[in-house]
């Protein structure tokens, strides 16, 4: 605590100063002054918590130094030490509040010391209480807000209620409703940022009111009338927007709802702009939206028609380890999710079934690092929006051929991987040993003696192992017939490869469909 003393006679001022241990009750002296002015002056740069003055001094007497003071600290606590002892100055030191009243005659030491640890303790009561009212509105205000959160989810489940947590008035003005959300990601930080401008809009708009649900959304509900337009409102919601893009380098996306006069009206505006959240996963721009422009698929097209074509690509882009392809490959696929708009579930579900066959395919290579079906799905339903789901798969391709390639680099027998490379690339054709000796220049002989020597299996069995394994993916995850599965695998005899098939599974393609 800081302590000014005022005193036009340097001796007592002196005194004063060396009678009383200050550092060792927690007080710091910041100026010693002999004149009322000279003490104002000090008291500008330090504002004083406890002032100790004489009344008579030159220019500003110590009861003017003390009504001025307590304007800038009113809580402030004084003690008077003069020579006089008359009434007059005794009423005014008791209207301006003063702590304490000593006569020079009678000042000792131990007196000041006691007068001085009596306004402290009143400093620290009244600092304490302060706190306790802080906490008190800290409280409240917080408790608001937690409720307005829970009436929100309440309102919009169907719950009939009205509420007075809202400055909303719907007999003053009808209102358009609000839902904003963070383009990116969660921010933690969100709720620190965003409550001062929001509380600055709101009284600057009086009836205008907001919520912050949680980290990354929120509620506004502004009024709307002759006064008040939607351009008005759209320009207060791009301020906010290059506020938080200022402060935290984040986008803001606003959707407006329609206008509404009353409460379930309301309920109807506020669910259809939060209902239109999934399609939010297209918006890769910040901006003010409005509902008719986030819509999805309305079911008719299916994205899974495309799910063998888009594996077999996938696959065989990896296995000759083209990383271009692939980029391409995934821009394409972006380009067509976003313009059918399918549901980002269904999309989700389609990228997490293709990338868990690719692992299944690989998973038995030596050295190949898997991720299990539940990894991937964690990590794929996580993502936000398409931004994110894009930076995902070219990742995961990416590092799926890196893999690929140090799998080719650290293997044995380079002939052995480039020949199974060989067959995962052209099973859609007639493979045969002689093909794959002279595409790998090495005499046929030779290689189905060292596939052999080292597979422990002869090329033959291999490949067709490896169509029989295709065939058997595609009765479960296509509705092809099976004459159109035998040609996608290079089998032109429907009879041979259902031969082959049942050898394979032991039953036909067609009961290998049903049983499953």
């Amino acid at each position: 605590m800081k302590v000014l003393l005022a005193e036009d006679n340097y001796k007592m001022l002196e005194f004063m100063y060396q009678c009383v241990p200050w550092k060792d009750h927690g007080l710091q002296v910041t100026a010693k002054c002999e004149t009322g002015m000279e003490a104002w002056s000090a008291a500008q740069q330090e504002t004083p918590d406890m002032v100790i003055t004489d009344i008579s001094m030159p220019g500003m007497d110590g009861l003017d130094l003390i009504e001025k003071l307590s304007d800038v600290n009113p809580n402030m606590e004084s003690l008077i030490i003069t020579c006089h002892d008359d009434f007059e100055y005794a009423r005014k030191a008791l209207r301006l509040y003063v702590g304490d009243y000593i006569l020079k005659e009678t000042l000792e030491p131990s007196m000041l010391l006691e007068a001085v640890q009596r306004m402290k303790q009143k400093l620290e009561e009244h600092k304490a209480g302060r706190h306790h009212i802080h906490q008190l509105k800290s409280f409240v205000e917080h408790s608001k807000k937690s409720l307005k959160k829970e009436w929100i989810h309440s309102f919009m489940d169907g719950a009939d209620e009205k509420t007075d947590l809202l400055a909303v008035s719907f007999t003053t003005s009808s209102y358009i409703p609000v839902f904003g959300r963070f383009l990116n990601h969660q921010n933690a930080g969100a709720e620190a940022v965003l409550e001062p401008i929001s509380t600055s809009i709101v009284k600057e708009w009086e009836t205008a009111d907001y919520i912050l649900c949680s980290p990354d959304k929120m509620y506004w509900f502004f009024p709307c009338n002759r006064k008040i337009t939607i351009e008005q409102i759209s320009m207060e919601l791009t301020r906010i927007q290059r506020y938080v893009e200022r402060e935290m380098g984040e986008s803001l996306v606003f959707v407006l709802g329609k206008q509404v006069g009353n409460w379930e009206t309301l309920r109807s505006s506020l669910q259809q702009i939060k209902g239109g959240e999934e399609a939010w996963f297209y918006i890769t721009e910040p901006g003010i939206y409005t509902p008719d422009q986030l819509r999805l698929n309305d079911g008719e097209n299916d994205i899974f028609i495309h799910y063998t074509t888009a594996l077999h690509d996938v696959k065989k882009m990896i296995a000759q380890e083209d990383e271009k392809a692939a980029e391409q490959w995934v821009q394409s696929w972006m380009e067509y999710i976003k313009q059918q708009a399918y549901h980002p579930e269904q999309i989700k579900s389609w990228i997490h079934k293709i990338l868990t066959d690719i692992e299944l395919k690989y998973q038995s290579l030596q050295h190949y690092s898997d991720k299990s079906s539940s990894v991937l799905y964690s990590e794929i339903y996580i993502l936000r929006h398409m931004i994110e789901l894009d930076s995902y798969l070219r990742n995961y391709i990416r590092q799926k051929i890196i893999q690929a390639a140090n799998i080719r680099e650290s293997s044995d027998r380079r002939e052995i991987w480039d020949a199974k490379k060989y067959v995962d690339t052209h099973l859609d054709q007639k493979i045969t040993m002689e093909g794959a000796a002279n595409h790998l220049h090495l005499n046929p002989s030779h290689f189905s003696r060292l596939f052999k020597q080292e597979t422990g299996e002869t090329f033959v069995e291999y490949t067709t192992n490896k169509k029989m394994e295709q065939a058997a993916h595609d009765l479960l995850h296509t509705n092809h017939t099976v004459d159109d599965i035998a040609l996608s695998i290079g089998y032109d005899n429907t009879s041979y490869f259902t031969k082959l098939f049942k050898k394979f599974s032991g039953c036909s393609p067609k009961q290998y469909r049903k049983d499953r």
